[in-house]
């Protein structure tokens, strides 16, 4: 299960906090705060939702893993980035301890190259895991895949099958569009799936804006494998391990907390958790969705949308925006989740 940022968040909140308690009639200011604009919104997708975002929001990063396959991408790449990426997986393997244990020929797909390379040990003996490399270069986009992974003996055949699949299926996309057919859109991708075998998938991005530094957005997906504890009754959980949980109940007060459907034009169920956090200078919102998704349903997967304006992980001291608008700005969010 995706270790999700929200327990973090909320365990964490008050350890930058010096002798702030929570006020109840603290009103909040506004005086010297910005607005994050909700007129001009951009469209985003991970994994097999897409929802809008405020233009101003810049993504900071991501991570992926698809059929327990980590892809990594860079743009305005050349061919000698593809060219150098295999030139240093094959000097790594060829050593006394490493040798490539396999490998498919460079091949061209309607201006798509690619190369996969399989590593081992030769003091394994069946004991290591077998290491695999894919590389994928689009040359009208200028986009480059690497795509990294592991495999026992046990697996080898869905290992071998499913970075084939992968490879095969995997395409550059503009990060602004939403693909039209089904499959899996992640940062400068989009891999080809109907959905209808299992793969494990777990994905995590994260944006922030410029003018807003105490504001942060992040949203998780993951194709679940077994039913676990819902939003709230996990973070619940972990908040009363902590040692700190008198000082967060002291700091935080919970606005929102239940269930809650998101896009009621096509509506997907969930639970909230909206908190007010207090900060040196006033409150902030650290509010998170959460579609529990269907057990190893590759169609119906985890979604997580996350909106903290405390960056309650960064020790800020003043939250950028005033609260209502960090309110607004996850309202909008939720409002515009779907599926394609």
């Amino acid at each position: 299960m995706i270790k999700r940022l929200l327990i973090a968040l909320l365990v964490t909140s008050t350890l930058g906090i010096s002798g702030c308690g929570y006020v109840a009639n603290n009103k909040e200011s506004a005086v010297g705060k910005t607005m994050i604009d909700l007129n001009n919104m951009q469209d985003w997708c991970v994994g097999r939702y897409t929802f809008k975002l405020p233009k101003d929001a810049k993504m900071i990063d991501e991570i992926i893993n698809y059929d327990s396959f980590k892809i990594d991408s860079k743009t305005k790449a050349t061919r000698l980035d593809f060219d150098e990426a295999i030139k240093e997986i094959e000097k790594e393997y060829n050593t006394k301890e490493d040798f490539i244990k396999d490998q498919t020929a460079i091949e061209t797909s309607k201006n798509i190259i690619t190369k996969i390379i399989w590593g081992h040990s030769t003091f394994a003996q069946g004991r290591t895991p077998v290491h695999v490399y894919a590389f994928v270069y689009d040359q009208s986009t200028r986009v480059f895949f690497k795509i990294t992974g592991t495999y026992s003996k046990k697996f080898e055949k869905e290992s071998v099958n499913g970075i084939k699949y992968l490879v095969k299926n995997l395409k550059a996309r503009d990060n602004n569009t939403t693909p039209t057919e089904k499959g899996i859109c992640f940062k400068n991708g989009f891999i080809k799936d109907d959905g209808r075998e299992y793969e494990f998938t777990r994905q995590k991005i994260g944006f922030n804006f410029a003018k807003a530094p105490s504001v942060v957005i992040i949203a998780e997906t993951e194709v679940i494998y077994k039913t676990e504890d819902n939003l709230i009754a996990r973070t619940e959980k972990n908040l009363k391990r902590s040692p700190n949980y008198p000082k967060n109940m002291s700091t935080s007060k919970n606005l929102k907390k239940g269930n809650k459907i998101a896009n009621p034009s096509t509506p997907i169920s969930g639970v909230e958790l909206v908190t007010e956090i207090g900060l040196e200078g006033g409150t902030g919102i650290l509010a998170t969705w959460e579609h529990s998704g269907t057990v190893k349903s590759a169609t119906d997967p985890l979604l997580s949308i996350t909106v903290d304006t405390a960056r309650t992980n960064s020790y800020v001291k003043t939250s950028s925006v005033p609260n209502q608008n960090g309110l607004q700005v996850y309202e909008a969010i939720l409002n515009s989740i779907r599926k394609f």
